[in-house]
Order: C-alpha cells, then sequence, then structure tokens
C-alpha cells in the first residue's frame, strides 16, 4: 500500500536545521524525513484489533511539529520511528478479530488514536487510564507488544492515518452516524480537543473570553464554545483577514488582526486600564476573564498572561515547547490559574453528567446540525500531493487554508 512515512534521523535533522531556510524542501522534499512509499499492508495484532481504509485524514499541527522538528526534546522518549504519520481520520472497518464486539465491517468510524494500557494489552491499567485520561498513559514509554509512542503516528510499531490502510484496537473505534458528513468526522479529534480544553476551565455566563491564534486548534475552541452554549463574548485575535472571517462564521463577537486592535477593544472591558512600563509592551489592570492560547509560542503566552485580569484563567491548548525568556510576571501578579490541557477524556462531567468527551460531541453536534463545522475544510489532496498540502499549512496567507485533508 501507499503510505507517507516519517523516518528521523539525526543527519536529516541536522540538514534540515542548517538548510532549511534557504531551501525549505529540506523538511519535506526528497533530502528529509517524509516521503511517500509503498510498504506492506499491517495485519491485526491479535483478535481484538480493526483494519480500517481512511477516506479522509488530517494534517495536525504535532504532525507539522515533527516535520519541522519543532517538537520539544521532551517528548522524544515517548515516539519511536520510522513511522506512517497520521492520527486524525475517518474511515471504512475492512476487517475485524475475532473478539470485536463495538464495530462491523463497513462501518464507517473515526478513533480515539491514543496508545493507552488497553491497546496494548496491559492487565493491570496505569492511574491515568483507571481514570479515563488516556493521552496520559504512564505506558507510552513502550511494552512488550509496541514500543514507545503516545499516539498513532509517532509508534513504529503502529502505523498512523496517511496510508490506504490502518489497524486500531476496537477500544480505539468512535463509529460516525450518517447524519455526520465524512469531512466533518475527519476533524473529530481536533474537534475534541478543542472541547476538553474548555471543560477543563469553562467560562462563566458573561465573561469576557479571549482567544489566540488562526489555526485549526482557534477554531475548535470556538466551535466548543458555541455548542456548549456558553453565553459569553468571544473576542478572537488572528493574524489574517481570513481567519477572522472564519471566526465571525463560527459565532465570534469580535475579531482582530493585530495587537494594537486587541488593545482598543480591551479598554471597553469595563475597568480596564492601560499603563506603559519602562520597558516592553502595555499593560494592563483588568482585561479578559478567560484566556484560551491556541499557539503556544513566547509572543501568544505572553499575550495571554498580560491580557487576563487579576484571578483570570488562561488555559494553554498549544503545544508550547521551550521557550527562552518568558516573563512569567503576571502569573503570580495577577493571581492568575494556569492550566495546560492536552486531548481529550473519558471523564467529563457537563451539567452533572459524566461523559467521554467524543460522547458529548457527538450529542452537540446532534442538537446543533446547522452549525457550520465543515466550513473549516478548506483544502483536500492525494497522498501522491503530501508536499504542497505541506506547503499549504506553512503558507497559509498564500492558500488561506485552516483544515487541510487527504482524500485517500
Amino acid at each position: 500500500m501507499k503510505a507517507i512515512m516519517y523516518d528521523f534521523t539525526i543527519p536529516k535533522y541536522v540538514a534540515a536545521k542548517t538548510l532549511g531556510k534557504r531551501f525549505p524542501s529540506m523538511y519535506y522534499g526528497k533530502p528529509s524525513a517524509l516521503s511517500l512509499k509503498s510498504v506492506e499492508e499491517p495485519k491485526l495484532p491479535n483478535e481484538e484489533w480493526i483494519k480500517v481504509k481512511p477516506i479522509y485524514a488530517g494534517v495536525c499541527g504535532s504532525d507539522l511539529g515533527a516535520i519541522f522538528y519543532k517538537t520539544s526534546p521532551a517528548l522524544t522518549p515517548f515516539n519511536s520511528f520510522p513511522s506512517v504519520l497520521g492520527h486524525e481520520v475517518v474511515g471504512i472497518v475492512t476487517e475485524v478479530g475475532s473478539k470485536v464486539t463495538s464495530v462491523e465491517v463497513g462501518q464507517r468510524i473515526t478513533i480515539d488514536p491514543y496508545i493507552h494500557c488497553e491497546v496494548r494489552g496491559v492487565k493491570s491499567p496505569c492511574p491515568a487510564c483507571k481514570e479515563g485520561l488516556h493521552s496520559l498513559c504512564r505506558n507510552k514509554n513502550g511494552t512488550d507488544d509496541f514500543g514507545p509512542g503516545m499516539i498513532l503516528g509517532f509508534c513504529k510499531d503502529l502505523p498512523g492515518t496517511w496510508g490506504e490502510s490502518f489497524v486500531a484496537h476496537q477500544s480505539m473505534a468512535i463509529p460516525i452516524p450518517d447524519w455526520i458528513s465524512s469531512k466533518v468526522a475527519a476533524m473529530f479529534e481536533p474537534l475534541s480537543v478543542g472541547l476538553h480544553a474548555v471543560l477543563r476551565q469553562p467560562p462563566k455566563k458573561g465573561e469576557h473570553v479571549l482567544i489566540i491564534g488562526g489555526g485549526m486548534i482557534a477554531y475548535t475552541v470556538i466551535v466548543a464554545l458555541r455548542l456548549l452554549g456558553i453565553d459569553c463574548h468571544i473576542t478572537q485575535l488572528s493574524l489574517l483577514p481570513y481567519q477572522k472571517e472564519m471566526g465571525l462564521t463560527l459565532g465570534v463577537d469580535q475579531g482582530v488582526t493585530n495587537r494594537k486592535e486587541l488593545e482598543e477593544m480591551m479598554l471597553q472591558i469595563p475597568h480596564t486600564t492601560k499603563h506603559k512600563p519602562v520597558l516592553g509592551r502595555n499593560v494592563f489592570l483588568g482585561g479578559f476573564d478567560a484566556v484560551y492560547d491556541c499557539i503556544g509560542s513566547k509572543e501568544s503566552i505572553e499575550d495571554a498572561l498580560s491580557m487576563a485580569r487579576e484571578r483570570g484563567k488562561v488555559t494553554l491548548v498549544g503545544c508550547a515547547g521551550e521557550i527562552k525568556k518568558l516573563d512569567w510576571t503576571f502569573i503570580w501578579a495577577n493571581e492568575l490559574s494556569v492550566l495546560g490541557t492536552h486531548a481529550y477524556a473519558q471523564k467529563e462531567v457537563w451539567h452533572g453528567k459524566e461523559i467521554s468527551t467524543q460522547s458529548l460531541l457527538l450529542e452537540l453536534m446532534q442538537q446543533h446540525e446547522d452549525y457550520p463545522i465543515e466550513q473549516l475544510v478548506t483544502h483536500e489532496f492525494s497522498l501522491n500531493q503530501y508536499q504542497e498540502a505541506i506547503i499549504a499549512n506553512v503558507n497559509r496567507q498564500e492558500y488561506k487554508s485552516i483544515k487541510t485533508l487527504f482524500r485517500i
């Protein structure tokens, strides 16, 4: 079968870091760790597994982080390569093991791609998995069955979804009802990330919320806030006009594309004032009740910390890594509640009910069938066009890209 392989090596890393600015193809072209290859179709590891043929597979920020070597080295013990990349997917079940009871051949599914204890065949689940926190599994450094890997696409023994076939444990399967389109189903994983982020620190009715970012994760947070019906005022800080327009389409109250405009808008929040320090950017008394940083850069985190009001809530949704000279003053000076969030959970609590992130997402989507989630898909590419798919995610201004899918 055809598949997009990622084969990390130190020489390829050094070459890309040395020459990548002048020759971007060092990250995704022939000299890079990324290539389209003919590989053997995966086999079912045991009778509790299923085989799936993808319909669509999404390009995620974590995939791009690996391709462009922007992921922190701190997570390298929990990845193993070479591997077929990809973990966002909707597909058709083509084979099931004899012990599979949750899905049938011909059924359309998406997946929870995290390689947790049950997937690894661990008889006594770790504390995180007992709590339904699959993304935080303590066995992600590898077991006898499978090598290191937090998630499909980042484990050498379990190929990801950027290929013509992949296998998954039956516990990973999430059946998709007929009323959800395949394009929306392909975004189920990132939509769950945004929903989980909001559920970790939900804003209250009437609060002013700032969402920083113009990428897919920022929009999943917007989607979550609106599907949950939280009556809050949402401001989105993005970079480009088309990103602002998408935010408005999804229900943002105000969109801005530069910090100066955002500062002027902040002064409309009651009891908010602007002040000039001896050095550096303007600072504020007052500000947003809740901030979701969906980028994870030095600039975005500084904005999040400086624009939250006293005892405000800052949720880090973007995959921040090593950040030098970050000013943490406002965390203590304003007694901020700063929370990291990752993936989703089997035990969310909403309106007093315990439910998985994905099950709640299905319920909310059914309640809001006319909500324009599918508009987030801006581009489709074949596997053969993988280099252009990567370029579309880098040159966002030219392509006006948000969610890019491989059509398989």
